[in-house]
């Protein structure tokens, strides 16, 4: 009897095969990649280098068109292809240029109602000119009714559920470059508001949307501060930046590592890396403000030091109540920076101003320490209380002054109702301060 053998060839190699050495993944994705980036740089150099043909409005049409096409090529690629990976990624480049069309569209308005307009020498790619007044409101109008579908499209595939929230963030934060006004002390306290509505905004939406917390949901909160970046790149590029500009710039730094920290779990690396990182910023404001403040003769010179020791001190000390494991490290640093900052002043320009805010900083910071129950911030409150008071001492024996002979008068007097309470409640206030010892010794360095 004849017996057939059929054999089956299966094929057991991978679904995903190699092509060219590599799988068809990470081939895909070094695709994306470069057109991404392509993309990316054909927009920078447009923006950069221009286009010698046509005027200024022909010339901008160009990159809305860029624009939409990218949003129109990212839906076809999501509804027929059904590729979701590059509709994304096309429509979040579309979002991503969406800022610089409304930057462009800003210099046309700024061209014909800036008060500036024609005093400054703009380099040949920040130059945007329209021929009339009605040329530019017609080019505006035509470019909000092209880029409004456009970021709704974009946050409607990134973040579905808070798509509408996102779009009107967007369009606000972005109209905010059509204002024709380049004044620093206008755009500065415009940025603080638009960070603090922004980065408010973002914290309320995540805490109600989790698709936020996704990659995609990370890109869409992202370019909520690339019109925020862009409009204070424009005016720290354009022009001369003052010291009230860096001071917004470093607090707009700080507000925002303030919000990455608190989107990261407690008890990762990164967060408390953020946190240590936001001590630089901190630090700046300190510094920035406090000159500010004196540039506005709010304060004199003698009292920088003081101004800027606050300060930077309250900003740490924002950090240390949430902070993820070192809140008492930067207790700490704060209670070091009041310290040293009241020290120095005293030192370099005394006086019974700063030596009554020794003692009244002494006093906050000894009681604080007591009700957080760290011992270095105790010791440095009574240190600064104790140099305040000593100098009040000495500045009374060197010459009469009517407020060190108060400082003087009140502590006399309470001296004698201490040694009188004493007199009468000694055997309980040793007995406390025994126990209170005990409690001091085990409290947190």
């Amino acid at each position: 009897m004849n017996t057939e053998i059929h054999t089956e060839v299966v094929d057991e190699s991978p679904p995903n095969k190699a092509l060219f050495g590599l799988r068809v993944e990470s081939l895909a994705w070094m695709l994306r990649t470069l057109g991404a980036g392509t993309l990316i740089a054909a927009v920078s150099i447009f923006l950069l280098q221009g286009w010698d043909n046509g005027n200024d409005t022909y010339r901008y049409m160009l990159l809305l068109a860029h624009t939409a096409g990218l949003a129109a090529i990212g839906f076809a690629s999501g509804h027929w292809l059904r590729e979701t990976k590059g509709a994304r990624l096309f429509l979040a480049i579309a979002l991503a240029s969406v800022p610089a069309n409304f930057a462009i569209l800003g210099g046309f308005l700024y061209s014909q109602w800036g008060v500036e307009a024609g005093n400054i020498a703009y380099p040949a790619f920040a130059h945007w000119n329209a021929e009339s007044v009605t040329a530019a409101l017609l080019t505006t109008a035509s470019g909000l009714v092209v880029l409004a579908p456009v970021i709704w499209l974009g946050f409607r595939v990134l973040a579905r559920r808070s798509a509408w929230s996102l779009t009107w963030l967007y369009l606000l934060t972005n109209v905010a470059l059509l204002i024709p006004v380049r004044e620093v002390a206008v755009i500065g306290w415009l940025l603080l508001a638009l960070t603090v509505v922004v980065l408010r905004q973002l914290t309320q939406a995540s805490k109600t949307d989790t698709a936020l917390k996704t990659p995609e949901g990370f890109i869409a909160r992202g370019l909520q501060l690339l019109p925020l970046f862009l409009l204070l790149g424009r005016n720290l590029w354009l022009y001369a930046p003052d010291v009230f500009l860096v001071t917004i710039m470093s607090l707009m730094a700080f507000m925002m590592l303030r919000q990455v920290s608190q989107q990261l779990d407690r008890n990762t690396k990164l967060r408390t890396l953020i946190e240590r990182f936001s001590i630089l910023p901190a630090v700046i404001t300190g510094l920035s403000a406090s000159v500010l403040i004196h540039d506005l003769h709010y304060v004199n010179f003698t009292m920088l030091l003081p101004v800027f020791g606050f300060i930077t001190a309250a900003l740490v000390l924002e950090i240390s109540m949430r902070a993820a494991n070192s809140g008492a490290l930067y207790r700490r640093l704060a209670a070091v920076i009041v310290s040293t900052a009241l020290f120095a002043n005293l030192m370099l320009f005394g006086g019974v101003v700063t030596a009554a805010l020794c003692l009244a900083s002494g006093l906050f910071i000894l009681v604080y320490g007591y009700m957080v129950e760290q011992r270095v911030v105790f010791i440095l409150g009574a240190l600064t209380l104790a140099a305040g008071l000593l100098h009040q001492v000495v500045l009374a024996l060197q010459v009469f002054d009517l407020g060190s002979w108060g400082s003087l008068a009140l502590l006399g007097s309470g001296a004698i109702l201490i040694g009188s309470a004493i007199e009468r409640y000694g055997s309980q206030m040793k007995a406390r301060l025994h126990a209170w010892g005990g409690q001091f010794r085990s409290w947190e360095y």
